[in-house]
């Protein structure tokens, strides 16, 4: 199965995880973006307010890759103001009539509680189910064991 692992990091703790996910997998590896440097206190505050907003921001994802050519896909994404990133979603909408069934979330986050239900707000973009999902604490908590469980679910 031709394995696909996209991510977006603002802190670089999701790219940690789909790159670990990768490797496992023997799966390609892209990073998707926005463009925007998001990075320290200003990028934090621009990823609370684009998080808020109704629209998405295009997406490009980085290298040749074309989502059409492989079987699974892995999508990483932190979550940004309680629930998955702003990139994440927008992803979601504009390639989901390109990605393959077998579709996954990977929700990297700080709190110590999970966000399963967030992943239904996800799975409506999508405009069906998701294959499956892994939320993530990345703070004092050892997250690429957790990935590392994942994916021998795969």
């Amino acid at each position: 199965m031709k394995t696909l692992c996209l991510y977006y990091t603002r802190t670089n703790n999701t790219k940690i995880a789909m790159e670990h996910l990768a490797k496992l997998l023997g799966a390609d590896l892209a990073e998707y973006t926005d463009g925007k440097d998001r990075s320290g206190v200003t990028g934090y505050i621009g990823a609370c307010f684009a998080s808020m907003k109704k629209s998405y921001p295009a997406i490009t994802i980085k290298g040749n890759i074309q989502v059409e050519d492989y079987d699974r896909v892995v999508v990483g994404m932190p979550v940004w103001v309680e629930g998955p990133s702003v990139m994440g979603k927008a992803l979601i909408a504009q390639y989901k009539d390109r990605l393959p069934q077998d579709i996954y979330y990977v929700v990297t986050h700080m709190a110590p509680s999970g966000y399963d239900e967030k992943i239904q707000a996800m799975d409506k973009i999508l405009g069906r189910p998701s294959a499956g999902y892994v939320t993530m604490q990345t703070k004092k908590h050892d997250f690429l064991k957790d990935i590392e469980d994942f994916a021998k679910t795969l």
